[in-house]
């Protein structure tokens, strides 16, 4: 009766602890896989988190597309992951093209492990407000991602 009882409590257990296979991915990477130290100014240090994708814009015709990645996650420092319905897209380093108090300009580098997804990866980093990140093309005809903040 008591191995009965052990059983269903580890069932009951572990159907409440849902893991998320992003995190474990992200977590088997060090922080320092990258970078040793902190890579943004304190200005931009908002980017780390869990950021979820609302709305694609711009490219030719400046519609947009359909959204092909659900979740942004950025932890420090400096990795990065593209998600779709907890599938991992891409992940990798993020690499600082230019950063002042009030810009920054950055490229994802995936990981020798990662399939390439975001082929236009040079991208434009702006917050409005503490939940919302607009991620824009530095140029012509490109795609332009709007996210909130989700952690």
């Amino acid at each position: 009766m008591s191995v009965l009882v052990f059983i269903i409590s580890l069932v009951l257990l572990s159907c409440d602890s849902e893991v998320d296979p992003i995190d474990d991915l992200l977590d088997e990477l060090e922080i320092n896989e990258y970078y040793s130290s902190e890579i943004f100014n304190d200005d931009f240090l908002n980017i780390y988190g869990k950021w979820e994708l609302y709305d694609v814009t711009g490219g030719i015709h400046g519609e947009g597309h359909d959204r092909n990645f659900d979740i942004l996650r950025i932890k420090k420092y400096g990795i990065y992951a593209f998600t779709k319905n907890n599938t991992t897209l891409e992940y990798g380093k993020i690499e600082i093209d230019k950063q002042t108090n009030d810009f920054l300009k950055i490229t994802f580098v995936p990981h020798s492990g990662s399939e390439i997804f975001m082929y236009d990866s040079e991208k434009n980093i702006e917050f409005y407000g503490m939940d919302t990140l607009f991620i824009s093309s530095p140029c012509c005809d490109r795609y332009n991602y709007h996210f909130i903040r989700k952690e």
